[in-house]
Parts: C-alpha cells; sequence; structure tokens
C-alpha cells in the first residue's frame, strides 16, 4: 500500500529533492525478515538501520540488508575508530529521536556519520524505515545514497 506521511525522514528527502515512494504495512513490532514480506520484497531490498558509538567519533550509524550481521571491526576501521560498540535501544531513541523497529537514516535528531553496505548502490530499488514502524522508504539504491551522503563501504561479517 502506498500512502503519503510525513516524518522527519520525508521532510529531509523533500527538502533534498530526492525521488522515493512510501510503502506502508500493519505491524506494532516485527523483524525485517517479517517487514520484506508484508511488502513483497525480497530480504535483501529491506535494509535496517543501526546506531552504534565509536571511541573516537561517538555515534554513528549503520545501514546494512536484512539477513547480514554487521561487522563491529569493519565499522570502526572504515570509520576511523579503534573500537565500536551498538548503543541500547534507549540510547539510540534519545540520539535518533526515532523508536527501535522505525529508525531512520534521515532526519535524525543529531547528526552523525552515516555508513552504507556497499551493495546499496548496485539496487534497483532499496526499503529502509521511514522514521515510524510499518513505514519504508523505497528508494533506488543510488537515490539513497546521493540523497544520505553516505560513506559506501563493506560493513557486513563474512
Amino acid at each position: 500500500m502506498t500512502a503519503r506521511v510525513s516524518t522527519n525522514a520525508t521532510r529531509v528527502l523533500d527538502a533534498r529533492k530526492a525521488a522515493y515512494a512510501i510503502r506502508t504495512f500493519a505491524a506494532a513490532d516485527f523483524t525485517a525478515e517479517e517487514a520484506a514480506e508484508k511488502l513483497g520484497a525480497a530480504p535483501a531490498e529491506v535494509w535496517k538501520t543501526l546506531v552504534a558509538k565509536g571511541d573516537r567519533t561517538g555515534p554513528l550509524a549503520a545501514v546494512i540488508p536484512t539477513g547480514t550481521r554487521l561487522s563491529l571491526k569493519k565499522l570502526a576501521r572504515v570509520s576511523g575508530n579503534r573500537t565500536v560498540a551498538m548503543v541500547s535501544p534507549e540510547e539510540m531513541e534519545k540520539l535518533t529521536g526515532y523508536v527501535k523497529g522505525g529508525c531512520s537514516p534521515f532526519g535524525m535528531r543529531r547528526a552523525m556519520p552515516l555508513f552504507v553496505h556497499e551493495a546499496a548502490g548496485g539496487l534497483a530499488r532499496l526499503f529502509c524505515s521511514a522514521g515510524q514502524r510499518g513505514v519504508q522508504l523505497e528508494m533506488p539504491g543510488a537515490a539513497f545514497l546521493a540523497a544520505s551522503s553516505a560513506t559506501a563501504a563493506d560493513l557486513v561479517e563474512d
């Protein structure tokens, strides 16, 4: 289902004149795999936003595909940190202004470095949270990279 929803993420994308569509589904709590099923998308097209803290840079965010695990070592290396650790859901909410399951890489309360797994640019479509549970942004991977100014790198465990 496509709907017009306004969130911090959509306002940021509108200001950047980015191409995207909104996709919604009913769900209070869900996994990324369940979101893919509800969207009729392959799990590799649905990406999740994770928030961590580096020992040198402080908070940073990583966007990776469903079905993969974030490599904290790779994220540390690409972000200029010695170590990186995930933040708690409570700290993520304070830093981003988004709730768990609805964290968007766009329009976070606090600006932080953003990293995306290198496969994003080659995708015809990529889904990520629009800032609310059950509300997803759909956009080409190249449009995601252009709108986010994220650093693309290998971020997932082998």
